[in-house]
């Protein structure tokens, strides 16, 4: 992993997951407050129940920590990206810039995407990302969730296939990456 010696070494998350953990260890630590005050005897919760306070405090440490980080991740690709104007530009290349492994990168701007802060599609030839362009997403009816690579050969046989597997956006003949995310298709 020499070649990712100067990318950030955390994880872009995107999701909010160890909050809702956390809540639910707070919650069983009352719990066990709440049986112990009122002699309540259910599993036993009253003599042990609150030791889950602890696992919260880190759960939720953790999770403000990602919090943050994802935030900062957000923050450099975006700007990245409006340093950029509108251009074309390769995954590694902005990967290199920002400091973020490259499938990071790609995590984070389908989130800026989303959330309607960026505009990009991939070029279907090369597989750049062209900036400021929209990509009018249309899911192929054939697509019904991600299909492995070793499912899709027997599906699909004859290796021609409408639609990208990982994402279901509906592909034209001789396109060589996905629009929509990217993913090569040959």
């Amino acid at each position: 992993m020499s070649q990712d010696r100067y990318y950030s070494k955390k994880d872009y998350k995107g999701d909010y997951s160890a909050f809702s953990t956390g809540v639910v260890f707070i919650i069983i630590g009352i719990l066990s407050l709440v049986f112990k005050r009122y002699n309540i005897e259910f599993i036993g919760l009253a003599s042990w129940g609150y030791w889950f306070f602890i696992p919260a405090f880190f759960t939720l440490i953790g999770a403000i920590g990602h919090l943050d980080s994802d935030r900062r991740m957000r923050n450099n690709v975006s700007r990245a990206v409006q340093n950029r104007g509108d251009s074309s530009v390769k995954l590694e290349t902005l990967a290199e810039e920002t400091g973020i492994k490259p499938k990071n990168v790609l995590r984070v701007l389908v989130d800026l995407r989303n959330a309607g802060q960026v505009k990009y599609r991939y070029d279907t030839e090369s597989g750049e990302i062209m900036l400021g362009e929209t990509v009018n997403y249309e899911k192929s009816p054939e697509f019904t969730e991600p299909i492995a690579q070793k499912q899709l050969d027997v599906i699909y046989p004859s290796g021609e296939v409408n639609f990208c597997p990982y994402c279901g956006h509906k592909a034209s003949a001789g396109m060589q990456f996905c629009e929509s995310c990217g993913s090569k298709l040959s």
